[in-house]
């Protein structure tokens, strides 16, 4: 079975998977998701996109 990446949406083996901790602002507050990417640039640049 393949994983998408949360980024991209590339499919993913499970043995390739990279898990991230995702900050993001949920109103007020500061949040924390695990999400799975392909590579660590994916993970990267989805945080980048939600610091924006």
């Amino acid at each position: 079975m393949e994983i998408k990446c949360c980024y991209c949406g590339k499919p993913v083996k499970p043995e390739q998977v990279v898990k991230s901790t995702l900050l993001y602002r949920h109103g007020s507050q500061l949040a924390r998701k695990e999400k799975e990417y392909c590579s660590k640039d994916c993970a990267g640049y989805d945080q980048m996109a939600h610091e924006g």
